[in-house]
């Protein structure tokens, strides 16, 4: 198990938590079955994957990912236990993206907490809003963040800026 130390306290993992931009995301996903019905759809950076286990209502397939294994052994459990056909879980780090996956829309929830991971996000976002690929995004709204979201602005089809208990959470939808 990997945990981040704090004070010789293990601190509680960040994939095992549902975040406020997971659910927003989630609520966009029932409001909005269009961008997914009957697509591809892929999940980076998941956590416990409550989009994708809702998205799969609609979608014709779903890759959830995350870059832990246990969020991947948790998210297949859940998979199995709900039985879901049309998803699997998948072992990804967008740091180093697999060839040959099929996906149409791309969820993302609550991915830009790291200025660290900024430029990579970036590149990989761009690269495949330049495929053609339509990137759902739901995000608090952060002054560290706030040039990462500028950078993907130009690409956006839309902006919604929702309410969760008193946090402000925006959902993008990037394409070309």
């Amino acid at each position: 198990m990997i945990y981040e130390q704090n004070e010789n306290k293990l601190a509680f993992p960040y994939w095992a938590k549902i975040w406020p931009a997971a659910f927003v995301l989630t609520e966009f996903i029932a409001e909005n079955p269009k961008w997914f019905s009957n697509k591809k759809v892929l999940e980076l950076a998941a956590g416990i994957g409550l989009p994708s286990l809702f998205v799969s209502h609609f979608a014709s397939s779903v890759i959830c990912s995350d870059y832990n294994e246990e969020a991947i052994l948790f998210i297949q459990e859940n998979i199995s236990l709900n039985k879901i056909g049309n998803m699997s879980s998948a072992f990804i780090d967008w740091n180093q993206m697999p060839d040959g996956l099929e996906w149409e829309v791309l969820l993302m929830s609550d991915i830009n907490y790291n200025p660290n991971d900024f430029e990579v996000l970036l590149a990989l976002m761009l690269r495949f809003i330049a495929m053609g690929k339509i990137i759902l995004l739901s995000t608090p709204q952060r002054l560290a963040g706030k040039s990462f979201i500028e950078a993907l602005l130009p690409y956006c089809l839309l902006n919604e800026e929702r309410m969760f208990k008193k946090e402000a959470i925006n959902v993008l939808v990037l394409k070309k």
